[in-house]
């Protein structure tokens, strides 16, 4: 950035901190751990990571103006998430930054009075992006549960009543889809994971957004390879030696739809980490590998649980 550039982008700042002056503040401290002076109620938040804070605002009525997004397969961009769930495309909010790409200039023309960044993409910016408005860190892969941490959110944008009223409705749907996948018998295993075929590992996870909060939340069982991913972890990668211990009734992963992806394709990416694996693993040969749309599934948003539970009623039993 320019000297031009930084100068536009202190003005900015300076401007936008004169409504704060009117505004009731409170004091939170974000998932790195940091103490932030924030407004009650912001009215002007921008978001810059699509498909985790971005969509948790939209979805809790949050005064969302402006988003990150990232290019499409026809070089558009677009809001990860915010369209395969809610139809949430720039027009209905401004553009902030391309992901991966902090555009300090532009965050400041919008006037925010929250910034949220996501910890494994923004956090060296912190310093610059607190001179334009208060600035929180999100954290999706810190170990709380996913829902623990939406909750978090819905807290730094003043919606923690419009989060506890959805989650009262989707408790309640737990308990009828319980009754009717599992009733009074044994709850059914399961593992989450995702093989990677560039280096021939599998990627277990202990969390995975809306996919395994549905999951626990039914009752499924975690299989005993999960324990062995860090409790401060979202996942831990294994050697396709450890094959043989996902020994689970279901399995459970997501395929890249946007790229053409299909549950064939996480398949044969499997033959490519683990030969031989459908021949071996009990979920494979009963049919039980189950593959989601992974942007539909993955933010911990009750649009995305919604998605996974019609899936859930739908799966091989």
């Amino acid at each position: 950035m320019g000297m031009k550039g930084l100068l536009g982008v202190i003005a900015a700042a300076f401007l936008t901190a004169q409504p704060l002056l009117a505004q009731q503040m409170h004091q939170i401290t974000d998932h790195s751990g940091q103490q932030v002076e924030l407004p009650v109620d912001p009215q002007r938040i921008v978001s810059l990571h699509d498909w985790t804070a971005t969509v948790m605002v939209h979805e809790l009525g949050g005064n969302l103006i402006g988003s990150s997004g990232r290019l499409d397969r026809d070089g558009k961009y677009y809001i990860r998430s915010g369209r395969e769930l809610y139809g949430l495309e720039f027009g209905d909010v401004q553009m902030a930054s391309a992901h991966g790409k902090v555009d300090l200039e532009r965050i400041a023309m919008l006037e925010p009075d929250l910034i949220i960044g996501n910890s494994g993409d923004t956090l060296a910016y912190r310093d610059q992006l607190a001179q334009i408005a208060p600035t929180v860190m999100f954290d999706p892969m810190n170990g709380q549960p996913p829902m623990q941490n939406y909750r978090d959110l819905a807290g730094w944008i003043g919606r923690s009543a419009a989060f506890e009223a959805k989650k009262a409705e989707y408790d309640a749907r737990i308990v009828a889809l319980r009754k009717s996948l599992i009733g009074d018998g044994p709850a059914p295993s399961y593992v989450a994971m995702s093989p990677n075929p560039e280096n021939g590992r599998l990627r277990i996870f202990r969390t995975y957004g809306a996919q395994t909060t549905v999951l626990d939340d039914l009752g499924f069982r975690r299989a005993e390879i999960t324990d062995q991913v860090p409790e401060t972890s979202q996942e831990a990668a294994f050697s396709a030696e450890m094959i043989g211990l996902l020994d689970a009734d279901y399995i459970f992963t997501t395929h890249f739809d946007a790229r053409g992806e299909t549950p064939e394709t996480v398949m044969e990416q499997m033959d490519q980490v683990a030969p031989g694996y459908r021949n071996v693993i009990p979920a494979v040969r009963a049919g039980r590998f189950v593959s989601m749309r992974r942007f539909q599934v993955y933010p911990t948003t009750f649009a995305a649980m919604d998605v996974v539970m019609k899936q859930l009623e739908t799966m091989p039993r």
